[in-house]
């Protein structure tokens, strides 16, 4: 499942994000293999553990609340 969190931390390939309370180290191995840059600050959407794309604050939010509403089995219904 992917996650969207905020980079806090970068160590040796390995960024340390952030997602509400929750803390998780991942790797940037493929971020770094496509030349992307990571920095302090940016948001990245993860998977199993790895960095899969850098997206906009905007994005991250967007992604967010789709990720929560499907969690929470409320995808694509009208309220």
């Amino acid at each position: 499942m992917e996650q969207v969190g905020r980079v806090v931390r970068i160590d040796d390939g390995t960024a340390v994000v952030v997602r509400g309370e929750a803390r998780t180290g991942v790797s940037l191995v493929i971020l770094d293999m496509e030349g992307v840059s990571v920095a302090t600050g940016d948001w990245l959407v993860v998977h199993t553990g790895i960095a899969v794309r850098k997206i906009s604050a905007a994005e991250a939010a967007e992604l967010a609340a789709e990720l929560a509403a499907e969690r929470d089995g409320t995808m694509g219904r009208d309220t």
